[in-house]
C-alpha cells in the first residue's frame, strides 16, 4: 500500500501598495502674500509688522496668508496640513478663530485695495479653531488645526495645477499676534502639507 502525500494548500496573498507621502513646507514669501481687512471699513493693509488674527484691539479683521508654488499635482490625497505661525506678543486671553481657503485654482497675491480679502470667494470647507491655546512665548511656534479639507477642496478643483498658488484666510474673534513677512521674513507664516498620490 502506498500513502500519498497530502495535496499542497497555497494561500492566495494580495499585496495592497501603499502611497508614499510626501511633506512639503511653504512659507509666505513676500509682503504682498500677507495681509489684514478691517471689516469694518474694508481696507486692506500690508507691509505691518505682524498680522493679528481675529481682532486687532477691538477691532474685527481678516487676515489673509498667500502661499505659492504648491507642488501637489491635481486630485492628490491630502493626509495632513497645517499652518506654523511665529508668536510676535504674548497673547492668552480667549480667542476663537475660523479657518477657510479661497475657492481658486491660483490666487493672485493681495493688492492692497479696499476689500480685497472679503470679496474672494470662500471654500466650502472651513475649520473651528476654537479656544486657540494661549501664546506665552515671543518667537515660539503655534500650530494651526488640521486644515486638510481645505487643502483638498483646493487641489481638487478643475484648475488646479502643480505650482499654483493658495489662499489662506482667518477670521474670529480675541487676538493672537503673528509675525508677518515684514516683520520677520524667516519666521513668516508656513504651511505644511502632506499629501499622497495615486
Amino acid at each position: 500500500q502506498v500513502t500519498m502525500p497530502a495535496a499542497a494548500h497555497t494561500a492566495t496573498v494580495n499585496y495592497v501598495s501603499t502611497p508614499p507621502v510626501t511633506t512639503i513646507d511653504v512659507m509666505v514669501a513676500s509682503k504682498n502674500d500677507d495681509a489684514e481687512e478691517r471689516v469694518n471699513k474694508g481696507n486692506v493693509m500690508q507691509g505691518g509688522g505682524d498680522l493679528e488674527l481675529g481682532e486687532d484691539g477691538t477691532a474685527a479683521q481678516l487676515v489673509g496668508l498667500r502661499f505659492s508654488n504648491i507642488t501637489i499635482p491635481n486630485g492628490s490625497t491630502i493626509t495632513d496640513a497645517w499652518i506654523t505661525f511665529t508668536a510676535d506678543e504674548v497673547k492668552t486671553a480667549t480667542a476663537n478663530l475660523t479657518v477657510y481657503g479661497q475657492a481658486a485654482d491660483n490666487p493672485p497675491a493681495f493688492s492692497g485695495e479696499d476689500y480685497d480679502i472679503s470679496t474672494r470667494p470662500q471654500t466650502t470647507a472651513s475649520v473651528a479653531w476654537n479656544s486657540v491655546a494661549p501664546w506665552t512665548t515671543v518667537g515660539a511656534e503655534y500650530n494651526s488645526p488640521g486644515l486638510a479639507t481645505i487643502v483638498q477642496e483646493i487641489v481638487n478643483r478643475g484648475g488646479w495645477a502643480s505650482g499654483n498658488a493658495l489662499v489662506i484666510i482667518i477670521d474670529g474673534t480675541g487676538t493672537r499676534t503673528a509675525e508677518s513677512w515684514d516683520g520677520a521674513p524667516t519666521q513668516a507664516a508656513n504651511l505644511h502639507i502632506e499629501y499622497s498620490t495615486p
